[in-house]
């Protein structure tokens, strides 16, 4: 049942008002560490977006930490007929290129069966380069074969499968194949039938193995693929016929054939692109850092709307003004930008390929200066910003210290959260431990002023006896002198 209060009843006092009054006193303290509670997270939530920015710059400079990344090149052919070619990363030059030969597999094909299961190979042996196969009667059809010279393809390099061409007998076929261009195999075998006669084994070699030669810029390169890669770095050669003979060769002399010209050009797009997403990123981050920005309409900080009271809010940058991890951050951001670095080329530092600071921090980039210098020192901007070898470039260097930034095992927001977790951890318990005081302060207000209500009551009982006395007294004197 519930508690009935009659507070007041006696004294005439607003006692639920003061005893709200004096708990609201009483929990002053609570309330600030509920505060601190309050900002503790608020403050976190700042760390959490910042570090977000962070990693968006991380990924915007891991597009340009890589040579391979930031060398965007491509590939102009004179011709698309002898070969295809793609770029991953090749530096700028041109190649002469002719396809004398290309590459192939051996294939070796059994004249037609009319059965795959039926038992026409006997017993014996089958042997490929004198890898020999025990054949009996458990192997000694046509998938028994196929299954047997696959079971030692690892050793002879060779694997076997069936056709159907489709006729009406004598359909199936076994098709041995070679593993690649430089496998060549023969075959050898001794089977015979249940009287000893000895079984012969129609085959054919179709295709004979050979290598693919190509003549880069009179350099015989010898492959056992038609996809070429490292022969020049970076480029991927796909050969698809070989090229016309100029002058046929005489046997003293190999011939000469019809050249097709390979040119690597830079991809000064691409990379302005990704050199413009940095300067995005970090731009954010410094933005962030001096004051809340708008993109779009909305408050990034507060995701409020930029027009009306709601974009009055504070934004979270606001609580970690002057923080000394986030200035920390702030310069050695700045640092790494202003530093110069020796990549092995003509460039050093950003703002020679037009990246530099503002008053503010944030960076502007001069995009005629970064078309300049992209037209005549593509190679030398490679290297300013990815490095060269063992050399560092900005890119590199600035890689290297945001993902230690951002790291979620010892980055500045997983720090940071561990210390909120054990600040909130400490405030829980003060917290907890006060809730359970205001429960018996306000037990003790409420009991005075229930003793008050009753020591009133009893002095307003004695005085109302003490007046009917004095009253009693009064007529019986009264009536006495009549």
């Amino acid at each position: 049942m519930a508690e009935i209060s009659f507070g007041g009843l006696a004294t005439g006092l607003p006692t639920e008002d003061l005893v709200s009054s004096l708990m609201a006193i009483e929990r002053q303290p609570l309330n600030r560490l509920e505060a601190k509670k309050e900002t503790e997270t608020k403050r976190l939530e700042a760390y959490a977006q910042f570090n977000t920015l962070l990693g968006g710059l991380r990924d915007a400079v891991a597009n340009l930490n890589l040579t391979s990344d930031v060398r965007t090149t491509s590939v102009r052919l004179s011709s698309n007929e002898t070969i295809s070619a793609s770029s991953n990363g090749a530096a700028t030059g041109s190649y002469d290129i002719a396809v004398a030969q290309l590459a192939q597999v051996q294939k070796t094909v059994t004249a037609g069966y009319s059965s795959r299961t039926a038992a026409v190979f006997g017993s014996g042996t089958f042997a490929i380069n004198n890898v020999a196969v025990q054949i009996d009667s458990t192997n000694n059809s046509l998938d028994g074969l196929m299954g047997a010279i696959n079971s030692v393809s690892a050793q002879t390099g060779v694997t076997a499968s069936i056709i159907n061409d489709g006729s009406t007998s004598d359909n199936f076929h076994l098709v041995l194949t070679g593993k690649d261009a430089a496998t060549s195999f023969s075959l050898t075998y001794n089977l015979q039938d249940g009287q000893g006669a000895p079984i012969a084994i129609d085959a054919t070699h179709v295709r004979a193995a050979q290598q693919a030669v190509v003549y880069v810029d009179g350099i015989e390169v010898v492959a056992n693929t038609n996809t070429l890669t490292g022969v020049i770095a970076g480029v991927t050669l796909n050969l698809n016929q070989t090229s016309a003979i100029v002058t046929p060769g005489d046997g003293q002399t190999p011939p000469v054939y019809a050249t097709t010209n390979l040119t690597v050009e830079a991809d000064t797009g691409a990379l302005k692109e990704k050199v413009g997403e940095f300067v995005t990123a970090y731009n954010k981050i410094m933005e962030w850092i001096v004051a809340g920005y708008e993109v779009g309409g909305r408050n990034q900080q507060t995701g409020d709307a930029a027009d009306g009271d709601e974009a009055k809010d504070q934004p979270l940058s606001d609580l970690l003004r002057g923080d000394a991890t986030i200035n920390k951050i702030k310069r050695s951001l700045q640092s790494l930008l202003s530093t110069g670095v020796d990549s092995g080329s003509s460039l050093q530092i950003l703002a020679e390929i037009g990246i530099t600071t503002r008053q503010d921090g944030t960076l502007n980039l001069n995009a005629s200066k970064l078309d300049d210098t992209l037209a005549t020192k593509f190679d030398d901007v490679v290297g300013l910003l990815a490095g060269q070898g063992s050399l560092d470039g900005v890119m590199k260097r600035f890689n290297t210290y945001l993902r230690d930034v951002t790291s979620t095992t010892s980055g500045m927001y997983a720090d940071k959260r561990a210390r909120y977790t054990e600040a909130v951890k400490r405030f829980d318990q003060q917290i907890d431990q006060k809730e359970a005081l205001m429960g018996k302060i306000e037990e003790r207000i409420r009991n005075q002023f229930t003793s008050l209500e009753l020591l009133v009551s009893n002095l307003n009982a004695q005085s109302n006896y003490l007046t009917q006395q004095m009253d009693i007294i009064a007529n019986m004197m009264t009536k006495g002198r009549k």
